[in-house]
């Protein structure tokens, strides 16, 4: 069974927004469609929430509630295709924790959270509630780029926002959740990273010497308080990645850091449903065994969603 785990769909008055010119492609219909023509048997179908950038707290929650709600009817018009996630700001407070638990209840699958929204990070201890739920109810939580990033002055040309900036904030997101040790408090939590983590790969060995060599490296600034008791490759090892790179190379460098058990396919279609081909044959084209492949392609997800998968593949 073939998993995509990162495909995206907006509510239809979302769709409308003038942004998408009547063309906007995080539509369900377009998601099946570009689905069925790739293969895909089962789809984690994500809301990224940003047209909630420069909102008000009380109508970010209300517009929370309301994609919570069409996740529902979706989940339960395409039961036999797709698995969908709630939104929520993990430091958003207490109502949009209980909104969580609301859409959990109902059957929702799993939450979706930004790398930052407007500054600030789920690391934060505004924060903790969220992963206290999420861990206890043993759920899995997307992690994935926000609308805009840190630098973002910097990359309004040639698409460097999407490209660079993005990728670059869910990497630092990663490595402040291991960092101030959100991670060693939730080893159980069940954290998917979008985009490969963003590149952490390939700076994990950069942060793992930032935490050992201590008084060494003073002049790199401080290093406290001091939160978590082993390097940090022991905690990013905990997460998961999805294979959104389309670069075979990444994909790699990301098996050989945190092993083949902890990634998942993905294809980021819609929008970018014309990748969704060049996404499962990156996959199938790794220098991998047939099991680990297939492991990558739909074994993980399907461990990761637990109950709820396997209810969607007796269908």
């Amino acid at each position: 069974m073939i998993v995509d785990w990162h495909a995206h769909v907006y509510p239809p008055e979302e769709e409308a927004a003038p942004l998408w010119q009547g063309r906007s492609p995080l539509n369900i219909a377009r998601l099946l469609d570009a689905h069925e023509r790739a293969g895909i048997d089962l789809c984690v179908v994500t809301n990224p929430i940003h047209y909630l950038r420069g909102r008000s707290d009380a109508d970010c929650l209300t517009a929370i509630k309301r994609w919570n709600a069409y996740a529902l009817e979706l989940q339960e018009a395409h039961r036999d295709r797709i698995i969908v996630f709630s939104s929520t700001i993990p430091g958003g407070g207490t109502e949009f924790v209980r909104e969580v638990e609301s859409a959990l209840d109902a059957g929702l699958a799993g939450v979706f959270i930004n790398s930052s929204h407007h500054e600030h990070y789920p690391d934060e201890d505004e924060a903790l509630p969220f992963f206290e739920l999420v861990a206890s109810r043993n759920v899995p939580v997307m992690l994935h780029a926000p609308a805009a990033s840190f630098g973002e002055e910097h990359m309004r040309q040639y698409r460097l926002t999407s490209s660079i900036g993005r990728p670059a904030d869910e990497c630092l997101a990663l490595a402040r959740l291991i960092v101030r040790g959100v991670l060693a408090r939730f080893p159980s939590l069940k954290l998917v990273a979008a985009h490969l983590g963003g590149g952490i790969c390939e700076v994990i060995g950069r942060l793992n010497y930032a935490w050992e060599l201590q008084e060494e490296a003073f002049f790199l600034g401080p290093y406290e308080p001091r939160l978590i008791d082993e390097p940090p490759l022991r905690y990013l090892k905990d997460v998961h990645l999805d294979t959104v790179s389309y670069h075979a190379p990444a994909v790699m460098c990301a098996v050989e850091t945190v092993g083949v058990e902890r990634i998942v396919f993905g294809s980021d279609s819609p929008p970018l449903t014309s990748l969704l081909p060049r996404a499962r044959a990156l996959v199938e084209g790794l220098p991998l065994g047939e099991e680990e492949r297939a492991l990558i392609l739909g074994g993980n997800a399907l461990r990761l969603l637990g109950k709820a998968a396997a209810a969607e593949a007796r269908r």
